[in-house]
């Protein structure tokens, strides 16, 4: 009692008493907020859900957004992601709550990439800047698809940023959007495969043989293509076949379709068409207000090469469901409703996986089949039986 007494015995040893009494404290509260942090940042929506939601609120294609920043932390007594972007012009700081994903504080500002006030100016218009893009690479508009075309900064300079493609090459322009010069330009040509896929459930189509290609519109604004020869008659001398494009517009409905999901309700992160192993691919990411969807869609017969969905979780550790608490499905009813899913009954099926697994504080069953060479793959809650997670491809 006395040795306590003595840190108390003068006005300055008890100011020195204090202070130190003070920063043991706030230590202490440092290090339970990092505990509580680490276990809320675990059944959190996630950084990348963060951000999806920011995008969704400002209004913005996240395929045209710089993301910044994005910070789990903890601000005014709640758990947030602090996300930061720039997108048309503008800087975006959002609060994310980081377990429902609600705007809790946002701020915007018109900034150039190097952070001074400026926002893009046009003295063209966007076709103007399409001509002249196309003027140089030596194409008409209907030989061509625009996979890219909007107002933005480089360097403080108002461009036309343009990305479109012909055949098997890409075209990357930008444009100054008040004279009209061409402020850069690349190009790239990308792989071809002699044989196009032939993908199960597309309808028997003759085999290819490369050829060249001009896909494109005709006069009317019809799709079509001018075919440098057709194999499948067996009456042209050139041997040659034109494989036709169905368009990244039809590639987008196609994956919306397979996914069941409204063009409205679908807000897309990427979309562009790209080369697999040869394989001519639109690839097509979007999210819904519930799941997000990555697809390939085979450019030429519009079959889905592969698809990835994957559900939004809820900060309870269940998709939609009551919290962590509850009975297990059983490995048998996970295999049924992921076979079930995949339009088969389990036994049309041979399974490769159905083993319960613990991800990311989730108890759920991985389950992964085969089917006419096809595999699919599915994480199912194992208390709600919830789809969070499903895969296809084929298995080459």
């Amino acid at each position: 009692m006395k040795k306590i007494r003595s840190f108390f015995s003068t006005p300055k040893r008890t100011a020195i008493t204090i202070a130190c009494l003070i920063a043991a404290l706030a230590m202490l509260g440092t290090v339970t907020v990092f505990a509580a942090g680490a276990i809320a940042e675990s059944s959190s929506i996630g950084a990348e859900n963060a951000q999806n939601f920011a995008f969704a609120d400002a209004g913005v294609d996240p395929v045209s957004a710089e993301v910044v920043r994005t910070e789990f932390d903890f601000e005014q007594g709640q758990f947030v992601y602090e996300v930061e972007f720039i997108a048309n012009g503008s800087r975006h700081e959002y609060w994310i709550k980081a377990s429902d994903g609600a705007v809790v504080k946002k701020n915007v500002e018109i900034v150039t990439t190097e952070g001074m006030n400026a926002t893009a100016t046009a003295q063209i218009t966007m076709d103007e800047a399409k001509e002249t893009a196309l003027k140089d690479a030596g194409l008409e508009i209907a030989q061509v698809t625009f996979t890219k075309t909007k107002l933005d900064l480089d360097d403080g300079v108002s461009v036309y940023d343009l990305e479109f493609y012909a055949e098997n090459v890409e075209y990357d322009y930008e444009i100054d959007a008040n004279t009209g010069a061409i402020y850069s330009k690349a190009k790239e040509t990308l792989p071809v495969n002699a044989n196009t896929e032939n993908n199960a459930g597309a309808s028997n189509a003759s085999s290819q043989s490369q050829g060249a290609n001009q896909v494109g519109q005709t006069p009317t604004g019809q799709a079509g293509s001018n075919n440098a020869g057709n194999n499948t008659s067996g009456n042209q001398s050139s041997g040659q076949s034109t494989t036709k494009d169905i368009g990244l517009e039809a590639a987008k409905s196609k994956a919306l379709a397979d996914a069941g999901v409204t063009a409205s309700a679908a807000t897309y992160t990427k979309a562009k068409l790209e080369y697999d192993d040869g394989v001519k691919l639109y690839d097509i990411a979007f999210y819904t207000s519930t799941h997000k969807y990555e697809y390939e869609i085979n450019a030429v017969t519009g079959a889905v090469h592969h698809k990835d969905v994957e559900a939004f979780r809820t900060g309870s550790g269940q998709s939609g469901g009551n919290g962590s608490a509850g009975t297990y499905i059983g490995i048998d009813r996970a295999k049924s409703i992921a076979a079930e899913h995949a339009g088969f009954s389990v036994q049309d099926v041979t399974f490769s996986k159905a083993k319960l697994e613990k991800d990311d504080g989730y108890v759920l069953y991985e389950i992964e089949f085969y089917q006419n060479g096809r595999e699919y793959e599915y994480a199912i809650n194992a208390i709600t039986g919830a789809i969070l997670e499903y895969d296809s491809e084929w298995n080459d």
